[in-house]
């Protein structure tokens, strides 16, 4: 676990994994392909005019969905990551409607106000230091009407809340991640003025990050959770939001 003190160290955090940046918690493309699937699905019948995804990291997410909107546009807050994600930008056949900037999701500085149709979040909330001023900023880009997906680790998961501390295990990547309970999330999002729409669990088996035997463990208990309706056995929230009057 890396120790955080200020923004600065979570930008020097992620600058260093910049490079080398890959899936570490499985088949890269069946679990991209799956996350993508369950995106869609929250989607439903949003507007595809603008798309912004913020913590963008290597932009996987919006390179995949862009042929679906007029305008994708990604924002991270680490100059490294931004610079492979503009790389792989330039091979889209979508590249001339994308846009990859350095910009934290706290700020969002360079998008404009009621700007933006869907805003998109995968695995980077629990990063964010202030993450009730990054909801406030997604609230202010979204047009009326305009949708905010976010897909995180869940902060009730069996894994996080009850075995790995019994193992004696520390589940952060930094000091400063906090993992959000789906009660958590509804109540930041809505705190915000943005009005739930949605809300599901996705299968999310942290598999870069188990000692061994526990894979395959947690595989089965999400299997169990997803066909039982069990929110506690299964590792990822999913939750749309829409931004509801002026």
């Amino acid at each position: 676990m890396r120790e955080v003190r200020t923004p600065e160290d979570v930008v020097r955090h992620f600058d260093g994994l910049a490079a080398h940046y890959h899936e570490a918690h499985g088949h890269a493309e069946k679990l991209l392909s799956y996350r993508l699937g369950t995106i869609r699905g929250l989607l439903g019948g949003a507007q595809c005019g603008t798309l912004l995804e913020i913590g963008c990291g290597t932009a996987i997410h919006l390179l995949a969905l862009a042929g679906q909107f007029a305008h994708a546009i990604g924002t991270d807050l680490s100059p490294e990551m931004v610079n492979v994600a503009r790389r792989r930008a330039e091979a889209s056949p979508y590249r001339d409607r994308i846009s990859i900037r350095v910009d934290p999701a706290e700020e969002l500085a360079t998008i404009g106000d009621s700007s933006i149709d869907v805003a998109l979040c995968v695995g980077a909330l629990e990063h964010m230091l202030h993450k009730d001023q990054v909801v406030r900023q997604v609230r202010r880009v979204l047009k009326s009407g305009g949708m905010f997906v976010v897909l995180t680790p869940n902060g009730g998961y069996c894994w996080y809340r009850h075995l790995a501390p019994a193992l004696g295990l520390n589940v952060r990547h930094l000091s400063t991640d906090r993992f959000l309970t789906a009660g958590e999330l509804e109540g930041l999002l809505s705190g915000a003025g943005l009005q739930i729409v949605a809300r599901r669990y996705w299968r999310f088996v942290p598999q870069g990050d188990l000692p061994g035997g526990w894979g395959p463990i947690l595989r089965v208990l999400d299997w169990c959770g997803e066909r039982a309706g069990i929110g506690y056995l299964r590792g990822g929230i999913a939750i749309a939001a829409l931004r509801t009057g002026g």
